[in-house]
């Protein structure tokens, strides 16, 4: 699934039914956390070459195995005297958080293009249920795919996170940098699809041009809820904004999946 679309549905929409506000911290940043091995993807890319790179995503950090050890090493701190003592944090409301989203995120994927290895280590098969198949996708709808996966994170997180922090009065001194580095990302990666499409660029070529380089773009997104942690410690949904983001998410999918056939 797409990362935007991970924020949306497995970090904005599910902390929305929650009151902890360190177990919606934790919702939001998990979301998008097991991803980061498109970074490590992308080091291995450079290192070793496409061969070496191939199946790290979607792999280990995508696990149920891998988010069950994570969650519970962060609950544990919560039980460590010393830092009990020195940190008067809800370790057990973030961890569970976390835990929770990084499922949510796994499931999701498994039905989006090639699935994931959600029961590493004990197998290495990718699980997945694509309506259409990585496979099968058309050039267009291949490059479409890389495409849009940047763009909402912009729409998707960006853009909510910047307007909630002005709505809610707080994160005063995060708003114009990243409003400008919104620009910076947009200009960016329209800048390389437009050079892929002009090109002709194969979809593994232009996955290559646009992708990898994004991979700070990554890095950052991951990160974001943590700086915009207040907007998200006090973010929720009523019923009707969930009933529209859903049928605006259900929309989309369902214009790009008959757009792929």
């Amino acid at each position: 699934m797409q990362g935007g679309i991970h924020v949306l549905i497995g970090g904005l929409v599910l902390a929305s039914f929650f009151k902890r506000k360190e177990l919606k911290l934790g919702i939001v940043f998990g979301a998008l956390l097991p991803d980061f091995d498109i970074f490590i993807q992308a080091i291995v890319y450079l290192a070793a070459g496409q061969e070496a790179s191939e199946n790290i995503h979607r792999g280990p950090t995508h696990s149920f195995l891998f988010a069950a050890i994570l969650a519970i090493l962060i609950v544990s701190l919560g039980f460590i005297p010393f830092i009990k003592k020195k940190w008067n944090y809800d370790f057990l409301g973030f961890g569970i958080g976390l835990g929770l989203a990084m499922i949510v995120h796994d499931i999701l994927d498994l039905f989006w293009l090639s699935g994931a290895q959600i029961f590493w280590p004990f197998s290495k098969e990718f699980i997945g249920f694509p309506p259409v198949p990585k496979e099968s996708l058309s050039t267009l709808a291949a490059k479409l795919v890389i495409t849009t996966d940047l763009y909402l994170d912009i729409f998707f997180l960006y853009i909510p996170m910047i307007y909630l922090a002005y709505k809610m009065g707080v994160h005063k001194k995060l708003r114009i940098p990243y409003i400008i580095y919104s620009v910076i990302y947009f200009a960016t990666v329209t800048f390389l699809v437009v050079w892929a499409f002009v090109r002709d660029l194969t979809p593994g070529e232009h996955e290559i041009l646009v992708y990898y380089p994004g991979t700070i773009f990554l890095v950052i997104s991951i990160i974001t809820p943590l700086l915009f942690r207040n907007v998200i410690r006090e973010f929720r949904f009523d019923l009707k904004d969930i009933s529209i983001i859903l049928c605006l998410f259900v929309l989309a999918q369902f214009l790009f999946w008959a757009g792929a056939n």
